[in-house]
């Protein structure tokens, strides 16, 4: 319930943003921020999703409705701590239609939706783009250009937060004290100063 939560308050920061810059630039941001486990919001509203199979690959997987055409193609993201070499962890296919299929790596207990016992091989084109932060709470964002997997001819340039591993309840929880520990300790500092 808590990776539901913060992925809709993450979501939700990104709609405030958008909307926020839509009134002060004029223009409208597309904004899809989704994870492995069919938590996605477009612009502030929640994407539908269902478990489909993905055509080329042939295999189930988790499969969010855009609503829009899209390029097809896919989103390699490789995974951090592997500069030399190219370890995948995730591939994002857009198929063209509105789709967008979402293939994860297997970690072990517990399973994500988009989990699956092997990647399916890149379609083309396709392009590799980093994953950023800690391990157990990375992602990525990715902004194509026209001709790109994912960029919309319709839309125009849609930026897509992808939330590719996200935090088990007791790392969060575990966080969550640490951090208030910190604050209970510097709120103490204060009151013996003054």
């Amino acid at each position: 319930m808590k990776t539901i939560r913060k992925t809709f308050g993450i979501a939700a920061c990104v709609g405030i943003l958008a909307v926020s810059a839509t009134s002060v630039f004029g223009a409208a941001l597309n904004i899809f921020t989704f994870d492995e486990n069919g938590n996605g919001i477009y612009n502030g509203l929640t994407v539908p999703w269902t478990m489909a199979v993905e055509p080329f690959s042939g295999m189930t997987t988790l499969t969010y409705s855009l609503g829009f055409a899209t390029t097809p193609g896919d989103v390699l993201l490789q995974e951090s701590g592997s500069p030399g070499s190219v370890v995948l962890s995730d591939i994002v296919r857009f198929d063209g239609q509105g789709n967008v299929y979402f293939f994860s790596d297997m970690d072990g207990p517990p399973f994500d939706l988009a989990d699956v016992p092997v990647l399916p091989n890149p379609i083309n084109p396709f392009v590799i783009i980093p994953e950023v932060g800690p391990e157990g709470n990375n992602g990525a964002v990715w902004i194509p250009a026209p001709g790109q997997p994912g960029f919309s001819p319709t839309v125009g340039a849609v930026t897509y937060n992808i939330i590719s591993d996200v935090p088990e309840p007791g790392s969060m929880l575990l966080a969550g004290l640490s951090g208030g520990l910190l604050l209970l300790m510097k709120f103490r500092r204060q009151a013996r100063r003054a």
